[in-house]
């Protein structure tokens, strides 16, 4: 990995899905609109979660490669999603985040 960088997501009242910095519990982004695909990577890692009986406390690991191919990794369960093969738009959506400036 050239880039690796953990997060904690939160649900929000007006449908958007906070990206927290796991060390500070700041607002790194937000993802708002089509959010569908973020949606439904982060609801299949809570389902495994919920299923091993683990909470929400653990950060997702996002890592980045020389190659750009970008893997949303759980520690919490071992569970690994190559984001590339959902195309572009998608990967670009979790690039994003990647890309944002640490809050301090």
């Amino acid at each position: 990995p050239v880039a690796v960088r953990s997060f904690r997501f939160e649900d929000r009242p007006d449908g958007s899905i906070a990206v927290l910095d796991p060390k500070t519990g700041s607002t790194i982004d937000t993802v708002t609109g089509q959010s569908g695909f973020v949606r439904g990577t982060l609801r299949g890692l809570a389902r495994e979660r919920k299923r091993m009986g683990l909470g929400a406390e653990q950060p997702f690991v996002l890592m980045g490669r020389a190659d750009g191919r970008l893997t949303l990794k759980d520690p919490a369960t071992g569970r690994v999603v190559d984001l590339e093969s959902f195309g572009p738009l998608n990967a670009g959506v979790f690039a994003r985040m990647l890309a944002r400036p640490t809050a301090n």
